[in-house]
C-alpha cells in the first residue's frame, strides 16, 4: 500500500507543477501579447487565489487529518469500538473549519 500512495502523491505532484508552469506561461503570453485589460487581471488573480486555496484546503485537510491519526496511537479503545472514527471524524472537521475561517478571512480582504 506505500509504494502505491507514493507513486500517487508523485504524481499529483508532478501535475501540480505541470498545471502552475503551464498558467504561468499563458499568464506572461497574455501580458507579452497586450491582452491585458481590467477584466482579464481580475479573472487571472481569482483563478491564482482559487488555486491557493484549493493548496491549502488539501493541506489543511491532510495535517489534522494526520493529527487524528496520531491521537489515535495514545487513545486505548477496543476492537469493535467507534472511537477511532470518531476521532478521525472530528480531527478532518476541524480541518474544514479551520480552512473555512481562514478562506472567509481571505476573501473578505480581496
Amino acid at each position: 500500500m506505500g509504494p502505491v500512495l507514493a507513486i500517487m502523491g508523485i504524481t499529483l505532484a508532478i501535475v501540480i507543477i505541470i498545471i502552475s508552469i503551464l498558467n504561468h506561461r499563458v499568464k506572461m503570453r497574455m501580458i507579452k501579447e497586450g491582452h491585458v485589460d481590467e477584466n482579464s487581471i481580475k479573472i487571472l488573480s481569482q483563478q491564482s487565489a482559487g488555486f491557493k486555496l484549493d493548496t491549502l484546503k488539501w493541506g489543511i485537510i491532510l495535517l489534522f487529518g494526520g493529527i487524528g491519526l496520531i491521537l489515535l496511537e495514545y487513545v486505548r479503545y477496543g476492537y469493535d469500538s467507534p472511537l477511532p472514527f470518531g476521532i478521525e471524524t472530528v480531527s478532518l472537521a476541524l480541518g474544514f473549519l479551520v480552512y473555512y475561517f481562514i478562506a472567509r478571512s481571505t476573501v473578505k480582504e480581496q
